[in-house]
C-alpha cells in the first residue's frame, strides 16, 4: 500500500508541474497567451528597474520584436477586503524622446468575454504625453472616458536605463487593482505604446485595439517564475516517474502472493 502510494505522488507531481499553465481559454487572437506569475521581489512602481536585480526573474518576459518588452507579476495584497493586483514593467527600447503625442495603453478585456467592439465590462488605460491617465469603458460600440479611482491605477515613467538596455529609454510601471478593472484570474488584454517622434506604435498583440475578440490571454501560476524549468526538467520527471512505477508494479504481483500465503489512492482616439 506505501509503495503505491508513492507512485500515485509521484504521477501527481509530474502531472501538477505540466498543468499548471493549462487554462480555459476563451476569446482571444490565436498564439498569444503568456503567464503571470508570483514576483521574486515586490516591485517599487517608479517607472524604473529601482535595483539592477528588481525585475530579474520577475515575471515571465514578452518581446514585442526588438523594439520592446515587457513583463508582469500578481500579488494577493488582501484577503479581506480581497485585493489582487497585477504589476507591468513595460520597456519601450526604440523610444528616446519626450513628445507630447507618446502614449501607452492597456486594453482589458476581464471575463474573456471577447466580441468584435468594446464591452461594458471592457477598459482601456492611456497614459498620454508620460504625463496624463485616462480611464474609458466600452460602450458596446465604443469607448467612453469614465474616471478611475486612483487607488485603482498606480504608474509612474522615466526616461532611464536598464539592465535590459543601456541607452535611456522609456520605461512603464503599471498596477492595476483587478477586479476594480473587470479582471478574473485568467483576463485577455492588448498592450501597445506609441513614439510620436518616429510614428512607431508597437502592440501585443498587433490587432484592432477595439476588438476584444483579438486580444492576448494573461493566464496565472500561483508562485515565481521558475529559474531553470525546461523541457529538460519534464523529461527527467518523466524518466523518474516511469521507473518508479515500473520497479514498484514489478514488484507488486510477488507482494500480494506472499500476503495471500501469510493470510491466506475612452473617448480620446488612440489606436
Amino acid at each position: 500500500m506505501r509503495k503505491t502510494f508513492l507512485v500515485a505522488i509521484c504521477i501527481f507531481a509530474l502531472c501538477s508541474l505540466l498543468l499548471a499553465n493549462i487554462n480555459v481559454t476563451k476569446a482571444a487572437e490565436p498564439g498569444y497567451t503568456r503567464t503571470d506569475y508570483n514576483p521574486t521581489t515586490t516591485p517599487t512602481v517608479d517607472g524604473k528597474w529601482t535595483t539592477n536585480n528588481e525585475w530579474e526573474l520577475n515575471g515571465e518576459v514578452t518581446t514585442i520584436g526588438t523594439g520592446a518588452a515587457f513583463q508582469s507579476v500578481w500579488v494577493l495584497e488582501s484577503m479581506d477586503p480581497i485585493i489582487v493586483t497585477d504589476t507591468f514593467l513595460v520597456e519601450f527600447f526604440v523610444d528616446t524622446t519626450n513628445d507630447a503625442g507618446d502614449y501607452w495603453q492597456l486594453c482589458i478585456d476581464g471575463d474573456q468575454s471577447g466580441g468584435s467592439a468594446p464591452q461594458s465590462n471592457d477598459y482601456r488605460i492611456d497614459i498620454i504625453g508620460h504625463t496624463t491617465l485616462k480611464l474609458y469603458q466600452g460602450t458596446g460600440t465604443g469607448w467612453t472616458e469614465v474616471t478611475p479611482d486612483p487607488a485603482d491605477i498606480t504608474w509612474n515613467n522615466t526616461l532611464s536605463a536598464s539592465p535590459s538596455n543601456s541607452t535611456a529609454h522609456w520605461i512603464l510601471e503599471l498596477k492595476i487593482v483587478k477586479p476594480e478593472l473587470g479582471a478574473g484570474p485568467t483576463w485577455n488584454f492588448r498592450l501597445a505604446m506609441y513614439d510620436a517622434s518616429t510614428g512607431t506604435l508597437l502592440a501585443w498583440p498587433p490587432t484592432p485595439r477595439d476588438e476584444p475578440a483579438r486580444w492576448g490571454v494573461q493566464n496565472y501560476v500561483s508562485g515565481a517564475i521558475p529559474e531553470t524549468f525546461s523541457i529538460a526538467v519534464v523529461v527527467l520527471l518523466l524518466s523518474t516517474a516511469a521507473i518508479v512505477s515500473f520497479y514498484f508494479l514489478r514488484k507488486r504481483p510477488k507482494i500480494e502472493s506472499s500476503a495471500s500465503i501469510k493470510t491466506s489512492g475612452s473617448t480620446q482616439s488612440y489606436v
